[in-house]
Formats: C-alpha cells, sequence, structure tokens
C-alpha cells in the first residue's frame, strides 16, 4: 500500500436545503493516481457544519479532538482541499498534523486555511473576478514562482498557467513565505517556514494532472514526501 493521505471532508447543501460533507473525486482520484491511499476525515462534531457563521462555531471537546488525533495517526500526509467555509475543526486538524511533521498540501479553500493559521481569520474579495473565478478545467493566468522556493525545486519552471476558481485572496501570514503570485498581484502559493513540506496553492492542481505535467510533478513530490514519513513511522 501507498502512503495514506488525510484529507478533510467539505461542508455543503444541496438543492433540497440539506447540509452535507464531501470530497471532489478529482481530489480521490488525483491520491490514487499518485500512489497514495485516501482517508476521508469527517468533522466529528454533531453540529450543521455548513449553516454556522464562523463566530459562532462552537469550540471542540476533549473527546472530539481525541478522536481527530486517532484518525490523524494514520495519516503520512495531509491534504487540505477546496470549499467554501472555514472551522475550528479545519485549524485543529491543521495545527495536529504540524506536530507530527506529516506533509501537507493546500489547494484554493485549503491554502487560505494555511494562510489564517495563528492569525486574526482575514479574507478579501477578489477584485478580479473574470482572471481567477469559474476557471477550473481550463488555464486562467500565468503565476510567477520565486527561485529560491521548493515549488520552485518541484516544478523546475518560474513561471507557469494554472487554472482558477475562487472569490477570496489571502494577506501575508509571517508564518509562510509567499512564493506566488498572479499578474495582478494576488498571492498564488505559500511555504511555511522551517517546515519540511507545506505548501499551499490557490489554484486546483488535482483538476489538472491529466493535461499538465507539472501538476502531475506537485502531486509526485507530495506522495515521495509522505511516503518517506511513512517509512519513518510505521
Amino acid at each position: 500500500m501507498g502512503p495514506v493521505i488525510g484529507i478533510l471532508m467539505r461542508y455543503q447543501e444541496n438543492e433540497n436545503k440539506t447540509p452535507y460533507e464531501y470530497v471532489f473525486d478529482q481530489t480521490r482520484q488525483a491520491i490514487i493516481r499518485m500512489g497514495g491511499e485516501p482517508l476521508l476525515l469527517c468533522p466529528p462534531q454533531d453540529i450543521p457544519y455548513y449553516h454556522i457563521k464562523q463566530e459562532d462555531y462552537p469550540m471542540l471537546t476533549e473527546k472530539e479532538k481525541e478522536s481527530i488525533r486517532y484518525w490523524l495517526n494514520f495519516c503520512d500526509g495531509l491534504f487540505l482541499p477546496g470549499g467554501n467555509k472555514i472551522s475550528p475543526f479545519d485549524f485543529f486538524v491543521l495545527e495536529e498534523a504540524l506536530k507530527r511533521k506529516i506533509p501537507i498540501l493546500g489547494v484554493c479553500l485549503g491554502m487560505q486555511i494555511l494562510a489564517n493559521y495563528h492569525t486574526s481569520f482575514q479574507l478579501d474579495d477578489v477584485e478580479n473576478l473574470s482572471l481567477h473565478s469559474n476557471h477550473v478545467h481550463e488555464y486562467a493566468h500565468e503565476v510567477t514562482l520565486k527561485e529560491d522556493s521548493l515549488l520552485f525545486q518541484i516544478l523546475e519552471q518560474k513561471v507557469f498557467p494554472v487554472n482558477s476558481n475562487h472569490v477570496k485572496q489571502v494577506r501575508p501570514n509571517p508564518l509562510f513565505h509567499i512564493v506566488a503570485v498572479s499578474s495582478d498581484g494576488v498571492i498564488e502559493a505559500i511555504e511555511m517556514k522551517d517546515y519540511p513540506f507545506c505548501i499551499g496553492v490557490q489554484w486546483h492542481p488535482e483538476n489538472m494532472i491529466d493535461f499538465d505535467p507539472l501538476m502531475k510533478k506537485l502531486f509526485q513530490a507530495f506522495l515521495l514526501k509522505a511516503k518517506e514519513k511513512e517509512v519513518i513511522l510505521k
């Protein structure tokens, strides 16, 4: 078996106004195709995650925290997927994953979770929606990558096109290096300082691995790091 990759489940509501938790199938397939074993991490609280406002989320109980820690013990890596809402569950999973030093890859909302770690929660509206929103399966714009970054070591290319589907953008966080930006100045990729592998990208590489070799390399690097962690822990 390959390394086990924990995937945070996201929150949504169907056409009948019924809330549910889900994982994008492209995410599941990307992990499997690159040699990993996906493990869905379901939020443990008995609350309607989708309908509660950010400021009204209840604190996690010790029992709920223990449930999260239990399932993370099976994970060699953590994938923070896209979505439309962030909860205390997301931040606690991230914090526990960081304690374990497991590789972390965040995309879109997942990068926004990283960028808001240990800061006051702040996201700004994207000004140029036509450039950044509703381009999931096609290139939307180019990003420019810093050459002294881990992401550049992986991709070995400074400027490249990406897809895009977000309406919010992050602000700088002193815990992270900003390693890529778009032409209009939106932060497109971040890396945690002094951490082996914790990368956030604002685009959706899981939707690009079938036609973009660079995004395939990103997932391969993530799974390889998780495989190394698997060898150490198991």
